[in-house]
């Protein structure tokens, strides 16, 4: 690629990795939200050697996350001002890992819409989530991985398989991408191994912490429902389906679904693919889940993603949970940035059809009123 050998082209990868560090840093000037008490709370159970799991039900995740709390805390000297931006800091160095390879696989273009939307900025920066951690190692994942379906699992598949393990260790988001990729892979055993592994691991996670918290795991991480909203479920499933299905059912079907409508994308294809489906079809949708498809809207910028990053951003902006600039506890900004994430959706996976249907509409109509002439 041109990053390596132009000079200019490196010159602009610096410039804008310290803009967007410090548009997020900035943000956190604001102030910050329940998850960074909670994060707080979690590093001082590390520290004290307490079990994450059986002391708080504000944790409901892997148990990588906490230990980069813990390291990052005693970075900060258990300063609670200081651990603030200290995290805030370290996603955003997150957020230039996920840079550097859409820079890399898709384009400076790609690359700097990710990094310079402002959905990923204000999640970072103030609500400092780490679902964008995540999405990083099921990256680094899906490079390792590769495209080779055909072929047995070999050391760099198991590596990357390894590696999605840990991001699920880390954040559960891509729990069903497993299955994406078995779809593609050729072989039964193949397949099943390509399940097993990064959810075997998943699971293995917790063992250390399973004696004194298995309570807390079991209730706060497997059994855990966040607000539920239904966007997608409210908005377009049919009533008539809605009493005979949930919407965490509905959920479920699609993501199996659209395994097999993209079974011959890339990998890395599959992975952005995927986490707009997540976000889409989730039974709750809260601020920081708008921006886990922000990578997708990047590689994939058309008129609905667009839309979908403006609303997405009001939404941040106004909403209390956010930068609270009005105070409004509720806002429909989001329900629409969630209905324009759907037509964006449709939009990638059958535009050539949708354009062929607009194109014959457009020859039936001129044909109408030529004939009566």
């Amino acid at each position: 690629m041109e990053t390596k050998n132009n000079p200019k082209i490196n010159w602009l990868f610096f410039v804008a990795i310290v803009a967007g560090i410090t548009a997020r840093l900035l943000v956190a000037t604001r102030g910050h939200n329940f998850d960074v008490d909670s994060w707080r709370i979690v590093a001082d159970v590390v520290e004290r050697g307490g079990n994450v799991y059986a002391e708080t039900g504000r944790y409901n995740y892997g148990p990588v996350w906490f230990q980069v709390l813990h390291v990052l805390d005693w970075l900060a000297g258990h300063n609670p001002a200081v651990f603030r931006y200290i995290v805030a800091g370290f996603l955003s160095l997150v957020d230039v890992g996920i840079f550097y390879i859409l820079w890399r696989k898709y384009g400076r273009l790609a690359a700097g819409l990710f990094f310079f939307n402002p959905i990923s900025i204000i999640i970072t920066g103030y609500h400092s989530q780490f679902d964008n951690l995540a999405i990083l190692l099921g990256l680094l994942a899906a490079w390792l991985v590769g495209d080779e379906f055909d072929r047995p699992l070999d050391r760099r598949k198991l590596l990357g398989l390894s590696v999605l393990g840990l991001s699920l260790a880390t954040k559960h988001l891509l729990f069903a991408f497993p299955f994406w990729l078995a779809v593609k892979q050729r072989g039964l055993w193949q397949k099943a191994g390509i399940i097993l592994l990064p959810i075997g691991l998943f699971l293995l996670s917790f063992a250390p912490y399973w004696p004194g918290g298995r309570a807390g795991i079991i209730n706060h991480v497997f059994l855990y429902q966040s607000a539920t909203n239904g966007y997608f479920y409210n908005l377009f499933v049919p009533l008539c389906l809605q009493f005979m299905f949930s919407s965490q059912a509905i959920w479920f079907f699609l993501l199996a679904v659209f395994a097999f409508v993209w079974r011959r994308k890339n990998t890395f294809e599959s992975l952005l693919l995927y986490t707009a489906v997540l976000v889409t079809a989730s039974p709750a949708v809260v601020n920081q889940y708008l921006a886990i498809p922000v990578p997708f809207v990047a590689t994939h910028f058309n008129v609905f993603t667009l839309l979908y990053t403006a609303f997405g951003t009001l939404h941040l902006l106004v909403d209390v949970n956010g930068l609270h600039m009005t105070g409004l506890s509720r806002t429909v900004f989001i329900d629409i940035a969630i209905c324009l994430l759907c037509l964006g959706l449709v939009w990638v996976t059958w535009r050539r059809n949708i354009m062929d249907l607009i194109e014959w509409c457009v020859v039936e109509i001129k044909g109408q009123f030529g004939g009566m002439k």
